[in-house]
């Protein structure tokens, strides 16, 4: 009975959400419009005031203003709920959008690239001038102490993924911790969640490496996120220094699935742990409809959902220059 008291107010609200969010028939008739149709469409939905201003409109600032009104929403969802527990999990679940932002600038600051959009979170990174500058615009923030441990290893290779993978893995360690916080029930259900969102990461993460860096990122620097619902971070790093069979490993036959396709496919791979994630998710909704579940799949399917749209604005605005 507490379980349904403390969610119920909160299940019906996100459920409201919840039947907001795009339909496959929105994407299906979305492939076939050109970019003003496409903002026509998304006029009729809640991305209508993002566009306010479509007719100047950058991919940038559509990007990080789909960031920023997600995140509002992901605040207002953590605000129906009365235990710090519930709440927690979900402000760290609104922290991985402000991570992407962390993410976005450090890539442009690392190629050199200009930013032309209205200033960001983290748009200050673009004056940076050394890798230090950047921990000490950061060291009010939580992510500097992860990027002064993966410093070394980016002045060594150039490379932005172990200051990536090192974010990362302090975010997901903190995610974990709050985890652990939850009711019996509720634990079970997040990590089951979280896990496979983790395995999605390090599955990713190792198939980049075999394609495009097979003979330049030693297993030290692969920095996989511990905390995965079938596959340890050592089980990881096993599979980098050998060819490692699946069977070996024990785990289901999805996975088995994926570990074959190694190290191509990459899209066909992310499919495959998405539909993962989103089984996981709906077997929650319905079996454990009073449960943390129900935020933390409605943030997930969200973000999938935003990142489609993001990246059909991109794909259909470089279209429509392209013809000009």
């Amino acid at each position: 009975m507490r379980q349904i008291s403390r969610y119920a107010y909160p299940n019906t609200r996100i459920r409201a959400a919840l039947s907001e969010l795009l339909d496959e028939d929105f994407f299906s008739r979305a492939s076939g419009m050109d970019f003003y149709a496409f903002l026509d469409a998304l006029e009729k939905t809640t991305y209508a005031n993002i566009i306010k201003n479509r007719d100047t409109i950058t991919p940038e600032e559509f990007e990080l203003s789909c960031t920023e009104y997600n995140r509002k929403n992901i605040r207002k969802l953590a605000s129906f709920f009365r235990s710090k527990n519930e709440k927690q999990v979900i402000l760290l679940l609104e922290q991985r959008y402000s991570i992407e932002q962390l993410k976005f600038f450090l890539r442009l600051w690392n190629k050199k690239q200009q930013f032309y959009g209205s200033a960001g979170e983290f748009s200050e990174i673009l004056k940076a001038r050394t890798i230090d500058d950047i921990i000490e615009l950061l060291k009010d923030t939580g992510y500097s102490y992860a990027i002064e441990r993966a410093k070394e290893k980016f002045e060594k290779t150039g490379s932005l993924y172990p200051i990536e993978i090192s974010i990362d893995r302090e975010y997901f360690l903190r995610l974990q911790e709050a985890i652990n916080k939850l009711s019996s029930t509720d634990m079970y259900i997040a990590k089951n969640i979280i896990g496979a969102e983790i395995d999605r990461e390090n599955l990713l993460w190792l198939a980049r490496i075999k394609l495009y860096y097979p003979e330049t990122v030693p297993v030290e620097l692969s920095g996989f996120i511990p905390g995965g619902a079938h596959l340890s971070e050592n089980d990881f790093k096993k599979l980098m220094k050998q060819n490692m069979s699946a069977d070996e490993l024990r785990m289901p036959a999805q996975y088995v699935e994926i570990i074959e396709k190694l190290p191509g496919k990459l899209t066909e791979i992310d499919r495959i742990l998405e539909d993962i994630i989103i089984n996981h998710i709906r077997k929650t909704l319905v079996q454990k409809p009073f449960s943390v579940g129900i935020p933390l799949g409605y943030i997930f399917l969200k973000l999938k959902e935003t990142r489609r749209v993001i990246s059909i604005f991109i794909s259909k605005y470089l279209s429509s220059k392209i013809y000009q």
